[in-house]
């Protein structure tokens, strides 16, 4: 391994979390001193290790003709999505957007049918940044059918652990 190479923002691990790849220890973070040049100072451990887990999204009503019905939820560790889940019994909604940081992953806000994240979906999975404690993701659900559907889901992928 190349230790230049760490952390060169042309390295993108696509599948963080991959039973294949075991990401046991992370190190502690590190906090540069005031001047540069000066040496490179640890800080506390705040995390250990990486596993995959579920990042839940609860349920949540979206009433009959919704034009953008938001959840906003907060993970209480950072988590990197490997997949976006809905329960392939609930029919009907469209995914309008999908905001991690502020910023909307889809390339439009028209709509994706929401079948396209079930778990029998064979439609290729979208890359997600890092959902962080204090952004969150905030998505936004449409409901063009007459009657209001319960919405529920959750993210698969790799999250930090004490």
């Amino acid at each position: 391994m190349n230790p230049m190479l760490v952390g060169d923002p042309n390295i993108r691990p696509r599948y963080v979390g991959d039973p294949n790849i075991n990401p046991r220890y992370v190190g502690a973070p590190l906090a540069k001193v005031d001047a540069a040049g000066n040496p490179i100072e640890y800080s506390e451990q705040e995390y250990l290790a990486g596993n995959v887990t579920w990042f839940g999204l609860g349920a949540t009503n979206i009433p009959a003709g919704s034009l953008g019905t938001v959840v906003d939820i907060k993970p209480q560790r950072p988590i990197t999505p490997q997949s976006f889940r809905i329960p392939s019994t609930t029919q009907g909604m469209l995914v309008s957007q999908v905001s991690i940081a502020g910023t909307n992953i889809f390339a439009g806000q028209a709509g994706t049918p929401q079948e396209f994240f079930s778990e029998v979906s064979t439609a290729p999975q979208l890359e997600f940044p890092t959902i962080d404690t204090s952004t969150g993701v905030q998505i936004t659900m449409l409901n063009p059918t007459g009657a209001p559907i319960l919405f529920t889901g959750g993210f698969y992928g790799t999250a930090l652990r004490r």
